[in-house]
């Protein structure tokens, strides 16, 4: 009887740790970049094209990619903005940030023109992202 007591409750855990992860994938896929952003959140007066990174603290790809997007930003005259989701919980919130890191292109205008999701773009993404916005 203990067993199969054992045996259940196993089972029971399993099956909703197995739904729980089916979930939230569902909602991290869900998810998209945003249309605008506003460089008053961040205190940016340059005018010209930006990368805009959203990140956490434990997020491994989020370390990945800050390198490549500093590089990027240094070759293009973009200015790069790093927000970390922990801290800044509203801009999270503002922007519908439901996965790090978010990595968006912006235009001079506020258009977010691309962007990558959860991921860490190549260089050579970066460099086309950024050279569509002039």
């Amino acid at each position: 009887m203990e067993f199969a007591l054992r045996l259940f409750i196993l089972l029971s855990v399993g099956g909703a740790a197995t739904f729980t992860s089916f979930a939230l994938r569902r909602y991290f896929r869900s998810a998209e970049l945003p249309a605008k952003f506003d460089r008053k959140d961040v205190e940016l007066s340059h005018k010209g094209p930006m990368l805009v990174e959203f990140t956490s603290p434990y997020c491994y790809e989020c370390q990945v990619a800050f390198p490549l997007l500093q590089a990027a930003s240094a070759a293009h005259d973009a200015p790069l903005a790093v927000i970390d989701a922990k801290d800044r919980p509203d801009l999270a919130a503002k922007y519908a940030i439901r996965t790090t890191p978010t990595i968006l292109v912006v235009d001079g205008r506020g258009k977010v023109t691309s962007g990558w999701l959860d991921t860490s773009p190549s260089a050579d993404d970066l460099t086309e992202a950024l050279a569509l916005t002039r």
